[in-house]
């Protein structure tokens, strides 16, 4: 693996060590001292013989010995030529810390092109530059390799960072948040070595629990996908994505590509990819500290004990609205929890044992509710009312734990400032706390969460019989005329090609052929110009509905060809669809949006003309998985007006899935497609799936 000596060397040379206080390379040095490194540390230095009692080298080639890390905190003009004197001294692995290149534009990035040039060259190892640093926690190797201030907590997280001055910041809060790390990786300007290698360094690691990333950018988002997919299985990804804003959408000619700006398509890339997103750092560790502690529940149920009415029925609303169950507790199970609280005591789930129960029937309860089988995770909500008993409480909860290890329990105590650090001095502090119950509720979705993604079936996608020489050949058509956005027509050709769900329709040049197509289809029908220079029909009065029978037809065709020709727009048409009028008033939405190097992004949703107001729509990548497919439809509110609504029969939701299926696969088969639309999709009053508009664009 890359980061194999990187994070694990027997021997590092810090380069431009120093024994000036407060400089880069003298804390560098420091902090592999001070963790007690267990390797041979080298400081170079070419004016020193001696630094902070290490004996010091003036360039990694005097040293006679093999060296299998190089940290480099030279000034930025400087450091290449030091590349070059590992190179010689066949140091492989090597971490800048120096700034100075890519983040300052201009001649900094040549500068970094050059490095990264020289490290392929070499057949290195770079992390940086621009990096804070490294650090490995295990007891083997103490590798303390970054200047932040103080020596990291450890622990089992790893945690990898494009931002070294957040890594800084995390290190110096790590005591308070109750978690440690294992290794650390600031990353910098990823000039050779990114999270991707990250990820896979520490898929098989065992020491290392779960991961932990900040990233400004996803390179390779496709491999970046195919990655941290395989890693998820193993052990959780927690990340912040940071650019979140939306002031870098571009516009575009379909409803899909509008919806679907960077942050959309990064989003759905990590969701995919079982990555959980959080907002913001104090997500991250909460995240972070309930995967730590806690096992994956057995199932959704929730019990709450609580010595306080307002929190518990908090949290039974925040519980309820995340999709845990809050069970009635069987009359048995009440009978044995009345035994043990007080006369006063609510024995409905939340549990309430008041205020004024002692930390003895505060526990009993707690051990009724664990060994009941009833429910499948705890949450236990303390307020400091009367006596404070939080530490006696919170000690004989870990007890509980020990002997329950396959039922989560998160604490929410609300108790006095000095509650975290005796619980941290006195316990063994293995149980989550917060100070809300949001945030423990959230812990508990959190678990649901990875057991659901650690759950879903791993079948196939199916790969559908389509006619691909059909839509090759409406593209090289299109591409010979220069041709970017297809017509109605040729957009429809495309979809029925592909099995896409489309009414009875066919394309009418004079009346008589129209009067010919909807005597076969069936009134009523409609009437839709198919031009290749109008995007949008409706804006020019191109969607005539409602046509009941000949008589009608004849008279909206002609009103219909005046209105184009008044507006010049006769050129243009290749034919006017005749289609089947679709009855129903459901709409739905899908599409598909080539996205750069984050590749095909499909959409599904409410649709209809207010698609862009409410975006009640989801976006996934191609190719979509059948868990990809299950996120579209459940993930809006399009999952609701699929089923019964006043009357009208529920779609079948796997036609609607195969429908989306069927859409990946065209994207998938044709990259020369730049965005499909298929708005809106009418449900009908049995059910049945109609794509009764369809928009094809070519890159």
């Amino acid at each position: 693996m890359k980061l194999d000596k990187i994070l694990k060397p027997k021997s590092v040379a810090v380069v431009g060590a120093s024994a000036k206080e407060g400089t880069v390379g003298n804390e560098l040095l420091k902090r592999l001292i001070e963790l007690n490194f267990n390797g041979k540390i080298y400081p170079i230095n070419l004016k020193e013989s001696e630094i902070l009692g290490l004996k010091a080298y003036p360039t990694v080639n005097d040293i006679n010995a093999s060296v299998d890390l190089a940290i480099i905190a030279v000034p930025a003009k400087v450091v290449l030529s030091v590349v070059d004197q590992c190179n010689k001294a066949n140091i492989k692995d090597i971490v800048v810390i120096s700034s100075g290149f890519k983040e300052i534009g201009g001649e900094g990035k040549l500068l970094e092109e050059q490095l990264a040039n020289k490290v392929k060259e070499y057949n290195m190892n770079l992390v940086g530059p621009n990096s804070l640093g490294v650090f490995n926690t295990a007891d083997n190797i103490r590798l303390d390799a970054c200047f932040a201030p103080i020596v990291p907590k450890k622990g089992t997280i790893g945690f990898a960072s494009q931002s070294g001055a957040l890594v800084s910041g995390t290190i110096n809060i790590l005591p308070s948040l109750n978690i440690g790390f294992g290794q650390m990786v600031s990353l910098g300007n990823q000039a050779d070595i990114t999270a991707l290698d990250v990820m896979e360094q520490w898929e098989n690691d065992k020491k290392i629990s779960q991961i932990l990333l900040y990233i400004e950018s996803i390179t390779n988002p496709q491999e970046f996908r195919k990655i941290a997919y395989r890693v998820s299985h193993k052990k959780p990804i927690i990340a912040i994505k940071s650019g979140r804003s939306e002031k870098g959408a571009k516009a575009t000619a379909s409803h899909t590509g509008s919806l679907a700006g960077n942050d959309i398509s990064a989003d759905s890339l990590l969701a995919s990819s079982g990555v959980i997103r959080t907002k913001g750092l104090n997500e991250m560790f909460d995240l972070a500290k309930v995967f730590e502690y806690c096992p994956i529940p057995n199932g959704n149920r929730l019990g709450i004990v609580t010595n306080a009415g307002g929190p518990g029925i908090l949290a039974t609303d925040a519980a309820s609205e995340n999709g845990l169950v809050i069970p009635t507790l069987s009359n048995k199970l009440k009978e044995k929890i009345s035994k043990v609280v007080l006369p006063q005591a609510s024995l409905n789930n939340p549990v309430d044992v008041i205020a004024s129960a002692s930390c003895e029937s505060y526990v009993k309860t707690c051990e009724l509710m664990l060994a009941s089988g009833e429910i499948d995770m705890l949450h236990v909500i303390y307020l400091y009312i009367t006596g404070k008993n939080d530490i006696e409480l919170y000690k004989n909860l870990e007890i509980l734990k020990q002997k329950y290890p396959n039922i989560p329990i998160i604490c929410t105590y609300m108790t006095t400032e000095d509650f975290e650090k005796e619980k941290e001095e006195k316990t063994n502090s293995t149980i989550p706390t917060f100070k809300f119950v949001d945030d423990a509720i959230s812990g508990f979705k959190a678990l649901l969460d990875r057991k659901q993604f650690l759950e879903e079936s791993s079948a196939k996608t199916p790969v559908f019989k389509v006619n691909k020489a059909k839509v090759k050949k409406i593209i090289e058509d299109a591409n010979k005329e220069n041709l970017k956005k297809l017509s109605t027509l040729q957009s429809l050709e495309i979809f029925e090609s592909y099995g896409l769900p489309i009414p009875a329709y066919a394309s009418a040049n004079n009346l008589e052929e129209a009067k010919a197509i909807a005597s076969k289809i069936g009134y009523p029908v409609v009437l839709k110009i198919s031009s290749k220079t109008v995007s949008h029909k409706t804006d020019v009065g191109g969607v005539v509905v409602g046509i009941k029978n000949e008589q009608d037809l004849e008279m909206q065709w002609n009103a219909l060809i005046e209105r184009l020709k008044k507006a010049n727009l006769l050129d243009g048409l290749d034919g006017i669809v005749v289609m089947q009028q679709v009855k129903g008033k459901r709409e739905l939405v899908a599409g598909a949006v080539y996205q750069g190097d984050y590749g095909y992004q499909i959409m599904f949703g409410m649709g209809g003309i207010y698609i862009e107001v409410l975006k009640e729509v989801a976006f996934r990548p191609c190719p979509l998985s059948l868990r990809d497919v299950n996120h579209l439809i459940y993930s809006t509110k399009a999952s609701k007006i699929i089923g019964d609504v006043r009357g009208d029969k529920a779609a079948n939701v796997e036609y609607v899935k195969e429908t989306l299926l069927r859409l990946s696969q065209l994207v998938c088969d044709f990259n020369e497609i730049l965005e499909v639309d298929a708005n809106p999709i009418m449900l009908d009053e049995d059910g049945n799936l109609f794509t009764v508009d369809a928009r094809v664009n070519l890159k």
